[in-house]
């Protein structure tokens, strides 16, 4: 049972990721690192562990992500206590995945089993059964041959209610249970809606945002039936006769976003590569559009989306901005382990440029912050775009310390706790002494006792009141 435990632990986030690369191998170290920071392990296990660190690094240097991956999956069983038996380490490499994880009645899947890196196992464990259950109903059985993954197995899907539900695949030689996965599905009939709003898409005479918008409901759909995105929380069909909505107003003449105040889901068309793109904008009541308005560019953390800095925090985002009379955009940092690099940079300017369009910004008022990876973001970007910030405010970030000289006219308000397992807090105390050495103005606090989460959330407030103090000249 403690074996099963450490593999349902450790493989579940994994599946949801379908790329042997760096941003895996990152997401992976993140969490290997907060681990070694915060399990109770004895001497002999932080040894193991930093010395499987230290290899995980090699490989990951030498471009070598499946025995990066393989390294840092030992660490992490050695830090559960978890004997890296060979059964161990398949079960740690298998990958599970579903051509569609938007499931309806009466459907039929395939799942493909493959590894994130090979494994030898003994000649009596090779040939097992896959057995798949979905929700309490026996929907596949298959003979699999671990030595020749990748292998795939046919599930059909029962009469179930609409819901989210598991795709269990047990793999067995004999009476063992050599592994365990699991994989998220949702089950409901959306097919039909789907293509009558594509349709009406297809057909639709609107501005960009209102089109953009309504069409982004297909493809947070699609993106949802690739397994893109966590489905947990969304209403599709509520997400579908928002975007018809939005048509409908289009199609009776009227602006659908005239007038509209509080939290608004949107999204816009990428220059970079034509995909849409989500955001979220908090325009608080006050908003008057006959003089010029703060806006605050807010950056989520890594696996986050654009709805990570409303949703999360206690709310606390969407409370200041309203008190101090502040708009807040939310970009989406795409792809979960950008580090707010490339295409990913690009999206926050852009997503800036579209509310500067839509709405009366100040360009003297324009503020950047972000948690964790959005720290990092928070930093970087204001190095490529040293004109348009008036402050930042980098929560449990790092970043280039001999970058600091680029922003260093830009007031910041750094945040970061002193017991954070997760980023270091020397990288924002070498990140403060370099601005300050180059002459920046900086409110630097340190949350003593503070870990990597808990700074954050009492901190915006404080935060937003720095900010309306600033005006870039």
């Amino acid at each position: 049972m403690k074996l099963r435990r450490f593999l349902l632990l450790l493989v579940a986030p994994l599946l949801l990721l379908h790329a042997q690369d760096a941003a895996l191998v990152l997401r992976t170290s993140v969490t290997y690192r907060t681990q070694r920071n915060t399990l109770p392990l004895t001497d002999a296990q932080k040894q193991q562990a930093d010395a499987l660190m230290r290899e995980a690094e090699r490989a990951n240097a030498a471009g070598q992500y499946g025995e990066a991956m393989r390294a840092m999956l030992h660490g992490m069983a050695a830090m559960h206590g978890t004997e890296w038996t060979s059964a161990a380490e398949f079960a740690a490499a298998l990958r599970t995945r579903l051509d569609h994880e938007m499931l309806e009645p009466g459907q039929h899947a395939t799942l493909t089993l493959t590894q994130l890196f090979p494994v030898q196992l003994p000649v009596e464990m090779r040939k097992m059964s896959a057995s798949v259950m979905l929700g309490d109903a026996n929907s596949g059985h298959a003979a699999v041959d671990a030595a020749a993954l990748p292998q795939m197995v046919d599930i059909a899907v029962a009469d179930l209610p609409a819901g989210n539900y598991n795709v269990e695949v047990r793999l067995a030689a004999g009476d063992m249970t050599v592994a365990t996965a699991r994989v998220p599905v949702h089950v409901e009939r959306l097919s039909a809606a789907a293509g009558k709003l594509r349709a009406r898409v297809a057909k639709a005479h609107a501005d960009g945002r209102t089109l953009a918008t309504a069409a982004y409901a297909l493809t947070l759909y699609e993106r949802a039936d690739a397994g893109d995105v966590n489905f947990a929380h969304i209403d599709f069909d509520g997400e579908f006769a928002a975007a018809n909505a939005l048509l409908d107003a289009v199609d009776a003449g009227r602006d659908p976003f005239a007038g509209r105040r509080g939290d608004l889901h949107l999204a816009y068309r990428s220059a970079v590569d034509r995909t849409l793109q989500p955001y979220r904008l908090f325009i608080p009541d006050a908003y008057d559009p006959a003089k010029t308005w703060p806006l605050v560019v807010a950056l989520h953390g890594m696996g986050g989306d654009e709805n990570t800095m409303f949703d999360a925090y206690a709310g606390a985002v969407k409370r200041a901005a309203e008190r101090l009379g502040l708009l807040v955009v939310c970009p989406k940092g795409r792809d979960t382990a950008s580090m707010y690099r490339g295409a990913a940079e690009q999206d926050v300017m852009d997503v800036l440029a579209e509310v500067r369009r839509d709405y009366k910004i100040d360009p003297g008022r324009i503020y950047l912050m972000g948690h964790s990876m959005g720290g990092y973001g928070t930093w970087s970007t204001a190095m490529d775009h040293p004109d348009v910030f008036a402050a930042l405010g980098p929560i449990s970030g790092g970043g280039d310390p001999a970058g600091m000289v680029k922003i260093k006219d830009i007031p910041e308000y750094v945040v970061h706790g002193d017991a954070d397992p997760t980023v270091p807090v020397e990288n924002s105390r070498a990140m403060v002494a370099a601005g300050k050495k180059a002459g920046a103005r900086i409110e630097y606090v340190e949350i003593h006792g503070g870990n990597h989460t808990s700074v954050a959330a009492p901190q915006i407030a404080p935060m937003f009141e720095f900010f309306v103090k600033q005006r870039k000249q």
